[in-house]
């Protein structure tokens, strides 16, 4: 179990940090022919066209300051795989966090183990001070080890939740979340966030992760990185996207 969840670990790590996020690329031509049909149109503005990376921007796309271009589906940069997490790599993030979260708990699981067979002390038996300055004093590599993983276990945990919610509940990204008002396409309360990408939970889930099971769950894949426009339905009030 150990092994397997070490590998699993890093397999996602590598993958949130070397995969492509959803780079959005275009030729020289390409750029040159976007801004002449955007000038002709009256529509060379920064809310549709990069001024950096000289290309029209896809919905959900953003223009990441640190790595310098323009990612598909933007949910933030993360220094600690330091890359930026976007449509291609948002489900390996996910994983990592699960993962790294398995990792962190398994440690504080080991140092409790270690403490009831080395330390001569028990939380019911001398109360919790004496409990706590016992097992420091009886390894502080581990009782060190036990608080370092408490830390990174709360932020940790705090990340995968707010990250779950906002995919599963929302159907929105951490960049939508927290700019929703200088985006069109959503309509904000003081309360609630409306988003036309927000299918339900369950559909939600079923396309962020692909999820595919005998053909019972048949994920709606989108290549976020060629979407332009967002058409209403209007019988239900949702949101669908067409190139």
């Amino acid at each position: 179990m150990t092994a397997g969840g070490f590998v699993a670990l890093f397999y996602n790590f590598g993958k949130s940090w070397k995969s492509d996020p959803g780079i959005i690329k275009a030729s020289e031509e390409q750029k040159k022919k976007t801004i002449v049909e955007l000038a002709e149109t009256g529509s060379l503005d920064l809310s549709i066209f990069c001024s950096t990376c000289l290309i029209r921007k896809p919905v959900r796309s953003k223009h990441c300051a640190v790595c310098n271009r323009c990612i598909a589906k933007f949910d933030h940069h993360c220094p600690w795989v330091g890359n930026c997490v976007g449509s291609g790599n948002h489900r390996y993030f996910m994983g990592y966090l699960f993962f790294l979260l398995c990792m962190i708990c398994w440690m504080i699981y080991g140092c409790i183990c270690y403490w009831r067979i080395h330390c001569a002390t028990s939380y019911a038996k001398d109360g919790l001070w004496t409990y706590a300055t016992q097992i420091a004093t009886c390894s502080p590599w581990m009782f060190w080890m036990f608080l370092n993983s408490i830390f990174h276990l709360m932020w940790v945990a705090v990340l995968i939740m707010c990250q779950f919610y906002q995919i599963a509940c929302l159907g929105v990204t951490t960049n939508e979340r927290m700019n929703a008002r200088r985006y069109k396409h959503f309509k904000v309360t003081s309360t609630s966030i409306e988003s036309p990408f927000n299918h339900g939970c369950v559909r939600n889930l079923i396309d962020f992760f692909e999820f595919r099971c005998c053909g019972l769950f048949r994920p709606v894949a989108v290549d976020w990185t060629t979407q332009y426009t967002i058409e209403y339905d209007q019988t239900s009030g949702s949101g669908y996207q067409l190139v």
